[in-house]
């Protein structure tokens, strides 16, 4: 697949594979629940200092989320593997996707159908 542009937050830059993308969240949401959990049993000053942790990894797993739902599919493969994935979060309660996301998931789709930028 060539490497094509995506616009985040009116700057470009190279698309990444969809897979590895998926994958990279993956990570990202494991991430989130392992300090999740153990913020749920942390007490005086170790909540505090993971509380704040906790809120810098959600931050980073709305980004990555983000630009998996941004980035561009060049095959049916490839929408279908994004279409089952964020149909698996929302099934599982893995994380909330807001409205925004949405929006880029199927743009991005509209993309690749029509060919064209919405």
């Amino acid at each position: 697949m060539p490497i094509q542009q995506v616009c985040s937050n009116g700057q470009m830059e190279a698309a990444e594979d969809v897979a590895k993308l998926i994958a990279e969240h993956r990570q990202s949401v494991a991430a989130l629940e392992c300090i999740g959990k153990r913020w749920m049993g942390a007490e005086g000053p170790d909540a505090i200092v993971l509380g704040e942790r906790l809120d810098a990894v959600m931050a980073e797993e709305a980004a990555v989320r983000r630009r998996a739902a941004i980035a561009p599919v060049a095959t049916i493969a490839e929408m279908k593997m994004k279409a089952a994935y964020f149909q698996r979060l929302t099934a599982h309660g893995w994380c909330e996707i807001d409205v925004d996301d949405w929006r880029a998931l199927l743009g991005s789709f509209a993309t690749a159908v029509l060919g064209e930028e919405c």
